[in-house]
């Protein structure tokens, strides 16, 4: 039986004293004096054995306590009872009470030790228990840290050509495209469960979000009052071991920050990256150091995204394809030729040309038709980092500007740009649509040319794709000639 002492307490004492009250039903006999006082005497025992040794001696006490006040509870209820002297009483039950006492006494000691004993059994086991429980967690934990050397070690032979896998993805001067390419080396080195990126806006002087993984985090933070705003002001790098050592940090923190980084844009302060979860066995001094070499790659990547979109804002680009137009391609082709030509390094341009564009616009209207222009471009850019699309002179043209890659390589990018324009399923309100393409394609080093500085290398080097894509809009339409005359006949 479970409960506390204080309620065994009163429940011994209770029952001897409603065993005494019972007596009224007897007025003959009360005290149960013809039964040698069985009632009274077995009454202790039994409680001794289920309560305790105090309850049972208590159920005593209650009994006699009820047996000297039973004859003026009588009197106060009317009812006539054959009443005994209490010293004949004595004298009567001595013997009776004494077996009682002794019997309770050692059925009591006898519940007592089993309870007693069965409680330390329970206490062993939930000690048990919760050192299993701990011992589970240290073995888990022990686990993580033998996968996580296996993994260290047998990474080691991957290690560079993994960083270097990374960080060829952030050479683009798509800043999305670095951002996000510097967030996956950052979880590829960490595990990191959650991180992001933040850029100095020099406007708002705070600190904007431009992206992230895991749960969404504040879009803005300011520059005062806040991990990330300390580390951008101080270019430094922030650990959460650093809290212990210095104050001023431990008041700024709001517990969103492991390990934050200044970001630079070249040598110039640009924002930060923030680690806001990670795993425990991941935080260490060797994800901190390989985590600042990724950082430190990924600064010119940034200045080349930063200048080239500093670029792009200056000039204006279509509403709906985002594209750039002739006039920034014309001013970037001149910057790679005059970089190349010394060099004889090889630049390529090709200038694809949506047949029957205009037929579109007709059919479809012009937003439509310049969103599946812009469905197009992406399409082409997929996997590719650093090819570059512009606006040509007409509607449906777009040229692509290859850096690095000569005549076979861009006629492979045309091929390929072939086959999965093939593929892909084109749609303008809902129906499906048949898009042809024409090139025109021209490379550097190529036919010899006037060089008449940079614009001038640019402008021969265009001429050249438009003369090759007149030649393949001239073969389009002699094979539609072609296939009409058939058709007739």
């Amino acid at each position: 039986m479970r409960g506390s002492k204080t309620t065994h307490w009163i429940e011994g004492l209770g029952s001897g004293l409603l065993l005494a009250l019972c007596g009224l039903l007897r007025p003959g006999d009360p005290l149960f004096a013809g039964l040698c006082f069985l009632p009274q005497a077995l009454l202790p025992v039994i409680v001794a054995a289920l309560l305790g040794a105090l309850p049972g001696f208590l159920t005593l006490v209650g009994e006699t306590l009820a047996a000297l006040a039973l004859p003026a509870l009588s009197h106060a209820l009317g009812l006539r009872l054959v009443a005994m002297d209490p010293r004949a009483l004595f004298a009567a039950a001595r013997i009776p009470a004494a077996a009682s006492l002794l019997c309770a006494v050692a059925a009591g000691f006898v519940r007592d030790s089993a309870v007693s004993s069965s409680e330390r059994l329970l206490g062993r086991v939930r000690e048990l228990a919760h050192k299993n429980i701990q011992l589970e967690k240290v073995n888990g934990a022990l686990t993580s840290l033998s996968d996580e050397l296996e993994r260290r070690v047998s990474g080691q032979r991957d290690s560079v050509s993994a960083l270097y896998a990374r960080t060829r993805k952030m050479d683009s001067l798509d800043m999305t495209k670095v951002l996000t390419s510097l967030l996956e080396a950052v979880v590829a080195f960490s595990q990191a469960d959650a991180a992001s990126v933040y850029e100095y806006d020099h406007e708002a002087k705070d600190l904007v979000l431009r992206t992230s993984t895991g749960p969404e985090p504040e879009k803005r933070l300011p520059l005062d009052g806040c991990i990330e705003g300390w580390v951008f002001r101080n270019d430094s790098l922030f650990s959460l071991r650093m809290l212990d050592e210095y104050l001023n940090l431990s008041h700024i923190d709001v517990g969103r920050s492991i390990l934050t980084y200044p970001l630079k844009s070249g040598d110039l302060p640009w924002g930060v990256l923030n680690i806001q979860e990670m795993p425990f066995y991941r935080y260490n001094i060797v994800t901190e150091k390989n985590l600042g070499v990724v950082v430190a790659i990924a600064a010119p990547y940034i200045k080349k995204a930063v200048d080239f979109r500093d670029q792009i804002l200056s000039h204006p680009r279509n509403e709906i394809t985002g594209l750039p137009g002739y006039g920034e391609l014309m001013r970037l082709l001149g910057d790679e030729l005059s970089r190349r030509v010394p060099r004889r390094l090889s630049v390529s341009v090709v200038v694809v040309e949506i047949l029957d564009f205009d037929k579109l616009v007709f059919a479809h209207s012009g937003p439509k038709a310049f969103a599946l222009l812009k469905e197009f471009v992406d399409l082409a850019s997929s996997g590719e980092t650093r090819v570059r699309a512009f606006h040509y002179l007409e509607d449906g043209q777009v040229a692509f500007v290859l850096p690095d890659r000569d005549r076979d390589g861009a006629s492979l990018f045309c091929l390929s740009l072939t086959e999965n324009t093939g593929e892909h399923a084109w749609l303008l309100d809902g129906k499906s649509v048949r898009i042809e393409t024409a090139f025109g394609l021209a490379a550097f080093p190529g036919a010899a040319r006037v060089k008449a500085g940079a614009l001038g290398d640019a402008e021969t080097l265009l001429a050249e794709a438009e003369q090759v894509l007149e030649l393949s809009k001239g073969a389009f339409a002699d094979r539609g000639d072609a296939d009409r005359g058939e058709a007739a006949r």
